[in-house]
């Protein structure tokens, strides 16, 4: 699979001369410089809008300097060589040429920053937003690792959508689940030194009360429901991003019953299936 990475770093900069030197109203130049430039060709394969995705303006210019400084050194032939690991650890028959585009993730975003390492990926039905914040903490070991979490979405998705033509997926948070666990394990296997704080293990007291109210809702369709499961919900008593744990947790439980299964197979397999080779699994 070929891969073309594009770093946004000098549109990045003509933003800031436009901001800064023209006056140009923020958005328009954010729109005109880091999003039409680039959206088509991300996008081309979604077939509905995902506009949703599109990378936020960053409205803090003395920092964005600072950040294309540090962005605009990345290795693009390096980033080349750690992505094609994940691939090869994970191919796709798929000749469709793979697109990541780098883009600056505004400094504001203090939960991105803090518990991320400054860096977030969101997947564009096959193509890839990387959005980085320099000023992260070992943020360039990570990278690697969102890649990893989002190609495996790639792959998944290549099979059931495209292969499958989305027969077997029923869109429940079960599935979810099912899907964010797999990408979670598949990149902690390249990167085991990387422990993401988003993918924090639960003692069994707290992993028994919160599952009661995760249990409740595995059937649900409803996309806000997901997110509030997912990434965790003040209101509700659910911890940030407590799904993803247990999304993880539920695949590493089949996987330890499963031990010669491949993540290649892995992705094969139905949501159900992987979730009764639980321990969270009742009758």
């Amino acid at each position: 699979m070929n891969i073309k990475i594009i770093n946004t770093t000098r549109n990045a900069e003509k933003y800031l001369h436009a901001v800064e030197q023209e006056k140009a109203d923020l958005q328009v130049a954010w729109n005109t410089y880091m999003i039409e430039p680039f959206w088509s060709e991300i996008a081309q394969w979604a077939p509905f809008d995902m506009s949703y995705l599109k990378p936020e303006p960053i409205y803090e210019l003395s920092v964005l300097m600072e950040q294309i400084e540090q962005l605009s050194q990345l290795s693009t032939a390096e980033l080349q060589q750690k992505f094609s690991a994940s691939v090869n650890a994970l191919p796709v028959e798929d000749d469709d040429e793979l697109l990541i585009a780098i883009y600056p993730l505004c400094d504001r975003n203090k939960t991105a920053k803090e518990r991320q390492n400054g860096v977030a990926g969101a997947n564009v039905f096959g193509n890839m937003i990387l959005n980085v914040n320099p000023l992260a903490d070992d943020w360039q070991a990570w990278i690697p690792y969102v890649f990893a979490h989002e190609y495996h979405h790639k792959a998944w998705g290549h099979h059931w959508y495209v292969m499958q033509c989305g027969q077997g997926l029923d869109g429940t948070f079960l599935e979810y689940l099912i899907n964010e666990g797999q990408a979670d394990l598949f990149a902690m296997s390249l990167y085991p030194n990387l422990q993401p704080q988003w993918n924090q293990p639960f003692d069994e007291e707290v992993a028994t009360t919160l599952w009661a109210k995760i249990e409740k809702v595995l059937d649900s369709t409803d996309r806000e429901i997901h997110g509030k499961y997912m990434f965790g919900n003040e209101e509700l008593s659910l911890p940030w991003c407590v799904g993803y744990s247990f999304g993880r947790m539920i695949v590493a439980d089949y996987l330890e019953q499963n031990p010669e299964i491949n993540f290649t197979e892995l992705i094969k397999i139905p949501a159900l299936t992987i979730f009764t080779g639980s321990r969270f699994y009742r009758e």
